[in-house]
């Protein structure tokens, strides 16, 4: 294997994911299976299916933290398998199609109004066909071109062992639920506690297990106290020590239990609190809908993986610590983990927001962290490229400059631009209102251009044109890769006409001089002339 292959192994599974990640996302929040229960027959069987959700998720994570070494030689030998672009935008319109279908069956059957009163059975096959389709088209986008039935048949036993434990730990989890009669007023008391000092005053029955306040308020089920949780996890970590117990020191590493399960229930109590705090502020429909239900698993996720990220990396835990901790150098991570951390974040802010988006300035500071991590390969790397040349390009700023007469000219064509900041923004006390027009402003004049930037031209085009995309010069022009990278780029942007148009211009103001900070001043000053007029004429539909 190659070293620069095992460099690029993550970045088919990687889109993948992410796919997977955000049509998840889509079904999950905008449908709820819950409406079929109490119908007759094969339709309430269906409404059970919500509990799928919880099960698949539980199978995915024991998959990532049991395949280990075996997932990552296949998708490294997948890196291998010259995968043509065509074939891989193929896979991934077939498998749009297949969700597409997917959705348009899950609308109508977990419809309000009720499913269709004819042909249970056809509409029921359907809605399993299709999701299965979903998941299995999947797997060639991230393993390119290894055989599907080969693939299967090498990595039989962590998907044994992780559907087994994905079962286990689902039903340890259910099961955990019985913990509220003896320890949900500790919960409860512990929520108590914190909104009193958030906010004031509350309310709150314990007889009822019903908290909030006055404007709004929960009742606090068993199924929905985050109990489900400290089951799994209990399970999850034991099966990873079991399974990986040669390289930790024992009984030094079981501390991780009694750790990650304090974790589960703090991260619980915040989850209720900050649901309460939602609806509160007048988010009543974000509070019950996609953050009760999908915040408690990402944060399960976030503990089992952190937990194991902690017991990999520190030395306290390994059986011998003299052993270096195992590195993996990526080419690709500082040019797409910043892209990577914004987008991530934005769905999980996505939870918390309605219309307006007053959680940006978190998007961008995780941003802002990722780029920081990797500013010493950015500066010894712009060093290299300027070599002694000026960083300030007046053509680059220029075409910048173009790219927003543009952009203002194609958003007008959609109306007069609002001269009003949004309702949400307003009523936000002087104070965090500031916070969040320096944070748009920061994100959008420094942090987007260079994100962008660095995924889109640093990144994806000179991929397109090579498969070792750091051995291709930022100047070289190929057509179908700024093609194929602008609409990309314009995907990002609610005006896509604008979107792909900049994306074009910004690589040519990459390729005049052949530095990737020309794309990213261009970027800068579009963004920095809308800020202006965002803030001095009152246009806030820019943004």
């Amino acid at each position: 294997m190659s070293e620069q292959t095992s460099q690029r192994w993550y970045l088919r599974p990687l889109v993948a994911l992410l796919l997977l990640t955000v049509e998840y996302l889509t079904i999950s929040l905008g449908l709820d299976a819950a409406v079929l229960l109490g119908q007759a027959g094969a339709w309430e069987g269906l409404g059970w299916t919500g509990l799928l959700g919880s099960a698949l998720v539980a199978f995915g994570t024991a998959l990532w933290i049991l395949g280990g070494d075996q997932l990552r030689s296949a998708f490294a030998r997948s890196a291998e398998a010259p995968t043509g672009l065509s074939s891989l935008a193929r896979r991934l319109a077939f498998h749009v199609f297949c969700f597409a279908a997917f959705f348009a069956v899950s609308v109508l059957v977990f419809s309000e109004e009720g499913p269709p009163e004819r042909f249970a059975g056809m509409w029921i096959s359907l809605w399993v066909i299709g999701g299965a389709a979903t998941v299995a088209t999947l797997i060639p986008v991230a393993f390119g071109g290894l055989k599907v039935r080969a693939l299967l048949h090498e990595l039989r036993t962590p998907l044994a062992l992780s559907a087994v434990l994905g079962l286990v730990a689902w039903g340890a989890g259910v099961a955990a639920v019985g913990l509220w009669e003896p320890l949900g007023s500790i919960t409860l008391d512990a929520v108590v506690v914190t909104l009193e000092v958030l906010i004031s005053p509350i309310y709150f029955e314990p007889s009822k297990a019903i908290v909030g306040t006055e404007e709004f308020s929960v009742l606090i089920a068993p199924i929905c106290s985050g109990y489900e949780g400290i089951g799994l996890i209990i399970v999850f970590l034991a099966a990873y020590l079991v399974v990986f117990r040669e390289r930790f020191r024992f009984p030094r590493v079981l501390v991780i239990l009694p750790v990650a399960i304090a974790a589960v229930w703090l991260l619980n109590v915040a989850r209720i609190v900050a649901l309460i705090l939602i609806g509160h502020a007048g988010y009543e429909d974000i509070a019950v809908g996609g953050f009760h239900s999908k915040a408690g698993w990402l944060l399960f996720c976030a503990v089992a993986l952190g937990a194991v990220w902690v017991t990999q990396n520190l030395r306290w835990f390994a059986r011998d610590p003299s052993t270096p901790a195992r590195r993996i150098v990526n080419p690709s991570g500082p040019f797409l983990l910043p892209m990577l951390a914004v987008v991530s974040t934005a769905l999980v802010t996505g939870l918390f927001v309605d219309d307006f988006d007053y959680l940006y300035p978190v998007r961008a500071a995780a941003g802002l962290l990722v780029l920081a991590w990797y500013r010493k390969s950015y500066a010894s790397q712009l060093e290299h490229d300027l070599g002694g040349r000026s960083l300030w390009s007046v053509h680059a700023a220029g075409i910048g400059a173009a790219v927003y007469v543009l952009w203002i000219g194609l958003s007008s064509l959609d109306g007069p631009l609002a001269e009003a900041p949004p309702p949400a923004l307003s009523e936000l006390a002087t104070p965090l209102a500031l916070v969040w027009i320096i944070g748009r402003v920061a994100g959008s004049v420094v942090i987007a251009p260079l994100v962008e930037e660095l995924a889109f031209r640093g990144f994806l085009l000179r991929r397109i044109i090579g498969s070792d995309f750091t051995k291709v010069p930022y100047n070289q022009w190929h057509w179908p890769a700024v093609l194929i990278s602008s609409v990309a780029f314009a995907a990002l942007h609610q005006q896509w006409i604008g979107g792909f148009a900049a994306g074009v211009l910004y690589a040519y103001a990459q390729k005049r001089r052949g530095l990737l900070s020309d794309a990213v001043l261009a970027h800068a000053v579009t963004n920095a002339l809308i800020a202006v007029q965002v803030l001095g004429a009152g246009h806030w539909s820019l943004w």
